[in-house]
């Protein structure tokens, strides 16, 4: 469109008294000036940073390219993308016996947060699913990269990273939250015969993960079929242990609901997979410390994702004391190792957590390959913090240790309760 028909008299402009007036404008979408002709967002993208992220999508990747792997675009030129097709076939057994709000978070969330196996133990300060798939693209990771989360909580990255083939690794120093990811990673891939079998009898099911005293390792970490379908139905378990917790329903009654819900999702998902030929990337979920990524051989990583505590804003040990307690570990232990909960009074906890995140920059730093990128999604809680800003601490240690700040974008933070209203996607390069 000519720029010169965007110009509009100001006393023109005064003068519209209804919305007709408007329309006789023919004033262009915000989406026709971004995007070339053919190009149809998803009914979801309604955030600034939503568009930026999709503008920026549009001119990295090719139309193939935008149909196999973009996370902001319904279709182009009249074909359906695959983010749409796995958004579309998310199962409506999520939305089972919950609440009509319940319902309708889930259904604004169907595109962003709620498919593929996200919303298997919805988990407190998560990524942001889409933004995550939208960031890879950005940063030209390919299929056969690996792409690292070194505080990769319930797996989000991982499961993105698996859905447009990307490998990965997850780390983690909570054994739940690892769990969790593993979970959620391996789910994209189960056995649909096996997990027919899981609903045959839910009670059985039940009655050995109450009456089992000590979790057995292997169930944890082995890698056969059958123990990834019980992890599963162990997720679901823990889930259910939760709901049991904040409602007046028993254990007894939620599990099976839960269960349900859980196995129709990675159904639904599985057969999606199956009619689009996807290839998923591979990932691993390691329980380690992003404060010594030993494990993880120097400038061998293709791109960093991750987001750190936001200091002491969220006690990820206590939120998951229940399910701590039941895989068997030590929850106030654990509060002394982890990053943002360890000392005590403000000023030792922020000292502590700034000399941790330093430690955790040198080491993104040292595993991340020249002329890649690590990003970093941080938010401040200015009143816990006494006005500290967590993101330039981050920017401060990034440039300490060879990472070059070339973008900063500001991605609001929804909800009444949340006590930030902003965070931000710092993204830097290693220099050579």
């Amino acid at each position: 469109m000519d720029t010169k028909s965007l110009k509009i008299n100001l006393k023109e402009v005064k003068m519209l008294r209804n919305i007709n007036d408007l329309l006789a404008l023919n004033l262009p979408s915000i989406s026709e000036i971004l995007f070339p002709s053919g190009f149809e967002l998803l009914p979801s993208v309604t955030e600034i940073f939503e568009l930026e992220f999709a503008y920026y999508e549009s001119k990295i990747l090719s139309k193939r390219e935008l149909i196999k792997r973009g996370a902001y675009f319904k279709s182009i030129d009249g074909r359906e993308t695959i983010h749409s097709k796995i958004c579309r076939g998310t199962s409506k057994a999520l939305f089972e016996n919950r609440s009509k709000s319940t319902i309708s978070y889930f259904m604004n969330g169907v595109y962003s947060t709620g498919y593929a196996t996200h919303r298997l133990f919805p988990y407190r300060g998560k990524f942001h699913p889409q933004m995550i798939k939208a960031l890879m693209n950005i940063l030209g990771i390919k299929e056969g990269d690996i792409v690292l989360d070194p505080m990769c909580g319930s797996g989000t990255l991982n499961v993105e990273a698996a859905l447009i083939g990307i490998n990965s690794i997850g780390v983690d120093k909570n054994p739940f939250a690892c769990f969790m990811a593993k979970v959620k990673l391996e789910s994209l891939s189960l056995r649909l015969d096996l997990l027919d079998e899981l609903l045959r009898d839910p009670k059985e099911i039940l009655n050995e993960f109450l009456t089992t005293k000590q979790v057995k390792n292997e169930l944890l970490f082995a890698e056969d079929e059958e123990n990834k379908i019980k992890r599963l139905s162990l997720l679901a378990f823990l889930d259910a242990m939760g709901y049991a917790r904040r409602t007046t329903k028993s254990i007894e009654q939620l599990f099976p609901q839960v269960l349900s819900r859980y196995i129709k999702q990675v159904k639904s998902l599985i057969s999606i997979f199956k009619e689009l030929d996807l290839k998923l990337g591979k990932g691993k979920i390691e329980f380690g410390d992003a404060r010594d990524l030993s494990i993880i051989k120097d400038g061998s990583v293709d791109g960093v994702i991750t987001s750190p505590p936001y200091s002491f804003a969220i006690d990820y040990a206590e939120n998951d004391r229940p399910q701590l307690e039941y895989l068997g570990f030590d929850v106030d232990k654990l509060k002394n190792e982890m990053i943002g909960l360890s000392g005590r009074g403000r000023k030792e906890k922020l000292q502590k957590y700034f000399k941790d995140m330093n430690r955790v920059m040198s080491e993104i730093s040292r595993v991340l390959k020249v002329g890649k990128y690590a990003v970093i999604i941080i938010g401040s809680n200015d009143i816990q913090t006494g006005g500290i800003r967590l993101e330039n601490k981050i920017k401060e240690f990034g440039n300490s240790h060879g990472l070059n700040l070339v973008r900063e974008i500001r991605k609001p933070i929804k909800g009444i309760r949340n006590t930030m209203h902003e965070e931000f996607v710092l993204i830097f390069r290693k220099e050579g």
